[in-house]
């Protein structure tokens, strides 16, 4: 009996450390931004500085908008769209109604390509807000 516990111990300690064992040493980085439109029709871009060696790159788009229309793109350092979405208010507001409407977009890449990332916003008299994560796993 002494030595089943013995052996059950050990198997439970092996099960508890093998993840430390096996686990690579990486490091995740993020960044949190919100923009803030008040009517604007003026295009803006953000840039996402992508270091040699990232492992992973997330992005992750929230917007939430009561008037106009806005587009979302995601272009890589050659240029070349990765991703877009839109969303539009489709109601006028008034002092009896105003609507929300509400678009996300979230973005995993592998091995992503070194240099600037460029998130371009397209809007057309938005008033809104807009919230961009970013995430980054270094090898």
């Amino acid at each position: 009996m002494k030595k089943s516990v013995q052996l059950i111990m050990l198997i439970a300690i092996f099960i508890a450390a093998s993840p430390l064992t096996f686990a690579q040493d990486c490091t995740h980085i993020s960044q949190d931004r919100v923009i803030e439109l008040d009517g604007s029709s003026d295009r803006e871009e953000i840039k996402l500085n992508v270091a040699e060696g990232i492992k992973k790159l997330h992005v992750g788009i929230n917007s939430t908008i009561s008037s106009g229309e806005l587009t979302v793109e995601i272009y890589d350092p050659s240029g070349n769209k990765k991703g877009y979405y839109s969303v539009e208010s489709q109601m006028s507001n008034s002092a009896k109604k105003t609507e929300s409407v509400c678009g996300q977009m979230q973005k995993e890449i592998s091995d992503p390509q070194a240099g600037d990332w460029t998130i371009k916003l397209k809007p057309k008299k938005v008033k809104g807000r807009i919230a961009i994560h970013s995430g980054q796993v270094q090898k």
